[in-house]
C-alpha cells in the first residue's frame, strides 16, 4: 500500500501538471459500457452487485439498440432501459446514455432501404453492419430526430443520469449518393459563386475540363483534379459535424444544466473535423485501443489524450479502451499482463482524461465481436481482469480527488492539418497503387505525426497539437509542422511571424507546396 500511495503521490506531484477546474466532477469516474440487453439470461441485479462491489462508478449505456427503443414504426418502449437505469442509480452508479443511430432497425431498412449509402464505383452499402447510412437523408434525419426527442423528453430528467453521448465513432464513410452530390455542388456554387470562379481556382483549363453550368460538375467516381477531391473531403467532414451538431443541438434542448453532451470519437482523427463537430459538445471523449503484453507502449494512449485534450484545451473523457482482449476476429487475442489494465488507467489520467470505461462489462455471445472480451469473460464469472479493476477502482475512490481535473503545460506543439493528410494522400509519396488513384494509409496521420510525437514521448517531452483553424503558436517555445503540403498565404504569414517574434519551428518536407484549394 506505501508504493501505491507513492505512486499516486508522484503522478498528482508531477511539475507540469496543476489542478484546474472541469466539467460537473469532483472524482475521476471508473466503468464501463453495459449491455444487459445482450445477455444470454436475467442478470441484472447480479451485474449491479459485482459492479458495486469492485467500485465501478459509471456505465454507458444505450447508443447500440434503437430496435429496442423503437421495435416498430413510431412504436416507443422505454420500461426495459428504465429498469437498468434506475437500478444503477439505486446502486450510486452513474449513467451515460447515448442516442442510437449509428445502427438502423430493420424496419427502417426495410422501409427505406434509399438511405443506405451508395458508395463510389456503383457499390451500395447492405443491412446487417452498423453505420451503412448516409447521415445527410432528410428520411434518416427524420427518423433519427423522433427517436432523440422521444428519448430525451423520457430521460432527461433522471436523476441517475450525468450526461448524454451523440451517435457513435462517427466519420465520414464515403457517402457518394445522388442527394449528397447535389448538396455538394450546393456548397460550390455558396463557397465559389460562378462556374468560371471555380474554373480557374481548381485549375480545370488542365485537361480541358472546364465546366460551363453547375449541373456539369461530375460526381466523385474517377475525378483525378486534386482541388475537387480535397473540397469533396472538406464537405464530407463538414457532413459529419453539421450531424453531430444537429444531435448535440438536439441533446440540449431538454438536458439539465448538470449534464453534459460529448460524442465518442475515434483515434484515427482524419475523417471527421473534431473542432467543428465538437462546437456544442460540452466535453470531449475518446475511444482508444492498442496492444498489449510486450506490444503495449503507452504512446497510443498519449498520442490520444494529447490530441482530444488539445481540441477544447481541457479535460476529456475516454469512453470505450481496452479490457481483455480486442479485435473483430481471434488474430489479435493477447490479453493484458497482470497490472497493464491499471498501468494504463494512470496513463490516461496523466494525458488528462476525467473517465475511463472499458468496452465493454461482459463478453458478447453472438455477433460480429465476440472476441472483444470484456471485464468479464463468457462465463461471466469474477477473473483476473475483473479483480484488477475492482483493486483500480478503490485506489481511485481513496486519491481520484487529487487526478481528477489535471491539466497540462507543454512548451512543445505539433500543427496538425486535415487538409494536409487529405492531399498527400491523393499524392502519395508512399504506397503502392494507380497513380490516379489515392493512397488509402494516411501516411501524414500514422507515419509523419505519429513519428514525431512517438519520439516527445520517448524523450518524456510533453506536446500538444494544434489545428489551423484555432491557432496559438505564441503559447510555445517550439511548434512542429509535420508536411504542411496544403497551406493558406495567411497560415504561412502566422508561421513566419512566429519566427520572427522568437519562436522556433521544425517544418518537414513538402511544406508550403500548395496553396489552400491544391494548386503549386
Amino acid at each position: 500500500m506505501k508504493k501505491i500511495r507513492y505512486a499516486l503521490l508522484l503522478l498528482a506531484a508531477l511539475p507540469f501538471l496543476v489542478n484546474a477546474q472541469s466539467i460537473h466532477q469532483d472524482n475521476i469516474l471508473y466503468g464501463a459500457a453495459y449491455y444487459h440487453e445482450y445477455m444470454p439470461y436475467e442478470r441484472l441485479d447480479e451485474d449491479v452487485r459485482m459492479m458495486k462491489e469492485a467500485g465501478i462508478s459509471v456505465v454507458r449505456v444505450g447508443e447500440s439498440t434503437w430496435s429496442l427503443f423503437e421495435p416498430r414504426d413510431g412504436e416507443f418502449e422505454f420500461a426495459w432501459m428504465d429498469r437498468i437505469i434506475d437500478k444503477m442509480h439505486e446502486a450510486g452508479i452513474k449513467v451515460i446514455l447515448g442516442t442510437p443511430t449509428y445502427s438502423i432497425p430493420a424496419w427502417l431498412w426495410h422501409k427505406h432501404p434509399e438511405i443506405l449509402i451508395d458508395y463510389r464505383n456503383g457499390r451500395k452499402a447492405s443491412y446487417g453492419i452498423r453505420q451503412n447510412m448516409n447521415i445527410t437523408s432528410p428520411t434518416f434525419l427524420f427518423y433519427s430526430e423522433r427517436i432523440i426527442r422521444k428519448m430525451m423528453e423520457h430521460y432527461a430528467s433522471h436523476p441517475g443520469i450525468i450526461g448524454f453521448q451523440v451517435d457513435n465513432e462517427t466519420e465520414a464513410r464515403g457517402v457518394n449518393n445522388y442527394d449528397f452530390h447535389v448538396s455538394f455542388v450546393n456548397h460550390l456554387k455558396k463557397k465559389y459563386k460562378t462556374t468560371e470562379n471555380l474554373n480557374k481556382i481548381w485549375g480545370l483549363n488542365y485537361w480541358g475540363m472546364t465546366i460551363d453550368s453547375w449541373e456539369e460538375v461530375p460526381p466523385r467516381d474517377g475525378v483525378t483534379n486534386t482541388g475537387y477531391k480535397l473540397e469533396w473531403a472538406r464537405f464530407n467532414r463538414k457532413a459529419v459535424a453539421d450531424f453531430l451538431t444537429w444531435q448535440s443541438e438536439i441533446v440540449a434542448e431538454y438536458k439539465r444544466d448538470d449534464q453534459f453532451v460529448m460524442h465518442c470519437f475515434m483515434p484515427s482523427v482524419q475523417n471527421i473535423d473534431q473542432i467543428a463537430s465538437a462546437s456544442k459538445m460540452d466535453i470531449m471523449a475518446m475511444n482508444v485501443y492498442h496492444d498489449q503484453q510486450d506490444g503495449l507502449t503507452g504512446n497510443e494512449i498519449a498520442f490520444a489524450g494529447d490530441y482530444f485534450r488539445s481540441v477544447k484545451g481541457s479535460n476529456y473523457l475516454v469512453t470505450e479502451t481496452n479490457a481483455q482482449t480486442i479485435g473483430w476476429t481471434s488474430k489479435t487475442q493477447q490479453p493484458p499482463y497482470p497490472g497493464q489494465m491499471r498501468q494504463n488507467v494512470y496513463a490516461h489520467i496523466g494525458s488528462g482524461a476525467n473517465m475511463i470505461e472499458y468496452w465493454h462489462w461482459h463478453s458478447i455471445h453472438y455477433g460480429q465481436e465476440i472476441y472483444w472480451k470484456g471485464v468479464l469473460s463468457h462465463d461471466l464469472q469474477p477473473n483476473r481482469a475483473y479483480a484488477e479493476v475492482s483493486k483500480t477502482a478503490h485506489e481511485l475512490q481513496k486519491f481520484g480527488t487529487k487526478l481528477v481535473n489535471l491539466k497540462k503545460k507543454n512548451d512543445v506543439a505539433i500543427l496538425f492539418s486535415h487538409d494536409s493528410n487529405d492531399a498527400l494522400n491523393f499524392m502519395p509519396f508512399n504506397g503502392s497503387g494507380s497513380d490516379w488513384e489515392e493512397s488509402t494509409n494516411n501516411a501524414y496521420r500514422s507515419q509523419l505525426v505519429a513519428q514525431f510525437h512517438k519520439v516527445l514521448y520517448q524523450n518524456n517531452i510533453g506536446v500538444d497539437f494544434i489545428f489551423p483553424e484555432q491557432l496559438n503558436l505564441e503559447k510555445y517555445k517550439l511548434v512542429i509542422i509535420p508536411s504542411l503540403y496544403v497551406a493558406s498565404d495567411e497560415l504561412l504569414g502566422k508561421i513566419t511571424d512566429y519566427v520572427k517574434n522568437g519562436g522556433h519551428v521544425i517544418m518537414q518536407f513538402k511544406s508550403g507546396f500548395s496553396d489552400e484549394n491544391s494548386m503549386v
